[in-house]
């Protein structure tokens, strides 16, 4: 027999209680509102086991019910007391001391009502019931948008300790290359939430960045890291913001097929008698045309060239070898931990740094600033043989030079700052070797200079 008990609780509260009794057990009752009924899949009436004999308990578990389904309802309808600061970061910490994952209100509303009574339960009847708890138990916070230029901050604090080391110029870079993502996507998809974000959405910016290969004939290597920074923010968001993602599954098989790079080296005649001729280079600047022949003579990478610090006594010309040691210093990160390495100084590279004792002034740690300025002079003056060579061939002709006189690989891997595949042992190839190596590939500084 059903026994419908509406009752007063003595001095503590005095309005209607929604419980019922069923043998000895006590249910919550209650009809929903017409405006929520489709929430319940048009159930009219909640019903549902207080799992308890006690009426005491009955009567606790029922209020926490109902007063957290009115939340829930008034949450329904945008109430603008849920959007309240850091409130659904304070919810999730509370609801885990109590063994749920938080979820919010609307999200709670849709399920089965057991699961909610599961929450209430949760609470020990035998102790004052707090509201926070209570609301962070049951969804009482509404869910924060947060889109991907919301996650940012958090995002790029988060991987300061990476950072540490990067010049002014790489960390500048680092973060741009990240914010063009996150513009590139918000303005072909549009600002949304992340936790909204789908496959569909991922594959509709592929198909714009597809587009663009194709209309501009571009390298994937744009699209390709995007869609590499986009994966990592989510990744962020998903293991950082309590966010339901599954990051993994929503970038598979979605990088396009690297195509391998069309830049040519040098031939070393055209070196010799074109690109290093001092009469060509008339009018570039003096470190430009200094850095020309440290890079033909050394191999090394602009951003080592142009981040070498004589300070720290990374140029030694006082030497029976005089060389370049390249490491990572204070506000100077390497490529990798094979980059870090001496190298001697031979024909035009000696001749470079003895005009440059004192290192690189003007573009001291501007490797993108030295390149932009002298692939513009060397296309001005058309000494580039093909749209597929720039100053950066010069690395892959010294690598080529170097292979012509078939040094040991250790040898070789250690003047370009390669990783050697090998087990290494001990301290590596010594200078005089390396010297050995790279003097037989030298150029003639009297052919350059024409003296």
């Amino acid at each position: 027999m059903y026994i419908e008990i509406c009752t007063h609780l003595s001095h503590k509260v005095s309005h209607m209680r929604h419980y019922i009794k069923i043998g000895k057990w006590f249910h919550y009752k209650r009809r929903v509102p017409k405006e929520h009924i489709n929430y319940y899949q048009n159930t009219k009436i909640i019903q549902v086991s207080l799992k308890t004999t006690s009426e005491s308990v009955a009567i606790q578990r029922s209020t926490i019910l109902d007063k957290e389904l009115q939340r829930i309802w008034s949450a329904l309808k945008i109430t603008p007391s849920f959007n309240k600061d850091h409130a659904f970061e304070k919810a999730v910490e509370i609801a885990q001391t109590y063994d749920f994952l938080y979820r919010p209100s609307e999200e709670i509303a849709t399920i089965e009502l057991h699961k909610i009574i599961n929450r209430a339960q949760s609470i020990e009847p035998d102790i004052e019931t707090n509201e926070e708890n209570v609301s962070a138990i049951l969804g009482g916070y509404k869910k924060p948008h947060l889109s991907l230029e919301d996650i940012w901050d958090d995002f790029f604090s988060f991987n300061k300790a990476n950072l540490i080391g990067k010049t002014d110029n790489q960390l500048r870079k680092w973060k741009n290359q990240r914010l063009k993502a996150i513009k590139n996507f918000i303005d072909i998809i549009g600002n949304l939430s992340v936790e909204d974000i789908t496959r569909d959405h991922i594959l509709t910016f592929r198909a714009w960045w597809a587009n663009r290969l194709q209309e501009e004939n571009m390298s994937p290597n744009s699209p390709n890291k995007d869609l590499t920074h986009l994966k990592s923010l989510l990744f962020f968001a998903q293991d950082n913001k309590n966010i339901k993602l599954n990051a993994e599954a929503l970038f598979a098989r979605m990088h396009f097929r690297e195509i391998d790079s069309e830049k040519r080296p040098f031939e070393t005649n055209y070196i010799l008698e074109t690109l290093l001729n001092h009469n060509n280079l008339k009018g570039l600047n003096e470190e430009c045309r200094y850095f020309l022949y440290a890079f033909a003579d050394t191999g090394a990478r602009p951003s080592e060239l142009v981040g070498l610090n004589p300070d720290n006594g990374d140029i030694r010309l006082d030497t029976d070898i005089p060389y370049i040691y390249v490491r990572p210093n204070r506000g100077k990160e390497l490529k990798n931990r094979y980059s870090k390495r001496q190298i001697p100084l031979v024909g035009a590279s000696l001749y470079a740094f003895k005009h440059l004792p004192n290192g690189f002034k003007h573009y001291y740690q501007k490797p993108d600033q030295l390149s932009a300025t002298l692939n513009k002079f060397l296309r001005v003056h058309d000494l580039l043989p093909s749209e597929n060579h720039t100053v950066y061939s010069l690395r892959h002709s010294f690598e080529d030079r170097l292979t012509s006189v078939e040094p040991p690989d250790k040898v070789q891997a250690a003047l370009m700052g390669h990783k050697y595949d090998r087990p290494r042992y001990g301290d590596g190839p010594s200078l005089e070797q390396k010297h050995k190596w790279i003097q037989k590939i030298a150029f003639d500084l009297c052919a350059i200079l024409g003296s």
